[in-house]
């Protein structure tokens, strides 16, 4: 009889306790969707994080920069959306993972992470040079276009093979004082500007 009622809690537990999980190599989530709507982020690597939920029509409903330290925790409490559908959008330093957050009958389910690698070129000044790498995976043609202070182009280019893309470019004799990269490649842009003097 005892080993009856243990096996009826033990299977009672992991009835109620329905929680839906999603990892990623340095981030998991889980959602407890029965009697709480909160998800609990896991950081499995210290990194600069963004956070932002989404709700209708794109509009920001939360949104939290931070440096998060390997091993540590986050929890979003949910309770105060209301149902329907919002997309928790988790930026790091070179991803970006979008999750679909579904809330229906007080209950939140989490769909499969939809993985971007996120398009962040690096742009430096040395002595007179300004060196723009990029690891871009994605291998989409890049186009780099430079204006001047009264948006002037003064450079174009496209390069088709964009895995590891490095471009050095002379500002010593620069008449301009400062200069914008517009960096785009398939549906992402980037844009810096830069003071030549």
């Amino acid at each position: 009889m005892k080993n009856l009622l243990k096996i009826s809690l033990i299977a009672a537990i992991l009835f109620t306790s329905v929680n839906t999980y999603a990892n990623n190599d340095d981030l998991a989530l889980k959602v407890n969707s029965v009697e709480r709507k909160t998800i609990r982020l896991s950081i499995n690597e210290t990194q600069d994080m963004k956070v932002t939920f989404y709700g209708l029509n794109d509009e920001i409903l939360y949104e939290k920069k931070g440096h998060e330290l390997s091993g540590s925790s986050k929890t979003y409490d949910l309770t105060d959306f209301p149902d329907g559908n919002y997309i928790m959008k988790l930026e790091t330093g070179l991803k970006s993972v979008e999750y679909q957050i579904n809330i229906e009958n007080n209950k939140a389910s989490l769909s499969t992470a939809s993985n971007k690698e996120a398009f962040k070129p690096v742009l430096t000044k040395k002595d007179g040079v300004i060196t723009l790498n990029l690891d871009y995976t994605n291998k989409a043609p890049v186009e780099i276009v430079i204006f001047d202070e009264f948006n002037n182009q003064l450079y174009t280019d496209i390069y088709n093979d964009s895995a590891k893309l490095v471009r050095k470019f002379n500002i010593g004799k620069a008449l301009s004082s400062k200069l914008t990269f517009v960096i785009t490649s398939k549906d992402q842009a980037f844009n810096s500007t830069i003071d030549v003097r």
